[in-house]
């Protein structure tokens, strides 16, 4: 059991960043869909409560993309440190 844990509780170097890049990547042909769907009149984009179609959806759909990501990223990062936390705390116990 404690070399399981010793060799899982290393936080990986850089690990905001390549959360980040693969929420980026990940989210982006979806949002680009949604903003040519918008930019075509057939899709809505609901921003603060109200449904924009055309350019102006088109572009609060680029504009969400690394905002959408981001929020991703950090929960996740989060998520993950409480996780590696609890792990570094198991691995002194064992």
């Amino acid at each position: 059991m404690k070399k399981i844990l010793e060799k899982y509780s290393e936080k990986p170097k850089n690990l905001f960043g390549l959360l980040f890049m693969n929420f980026l990547f990940g989210y982006a042909p979806l949002a680009l869909l949604l903003g040519i769907l918008s930019l075509l009149d057939i899709v809505p984009v609901n921003f603060n409560g109200e449904a924009t179609y055309g350019i102006k959806g088109f572009i609060i759909m680029i504009l969400f993309i690394p905002f959408v990501a981001f929020l991703f990223a950090f929960f996740m990062w989060v998520y993950f440190l409480i996780g590696n936390f609890f792990m570094k705390l198991f691995k002194n116990i064992f």
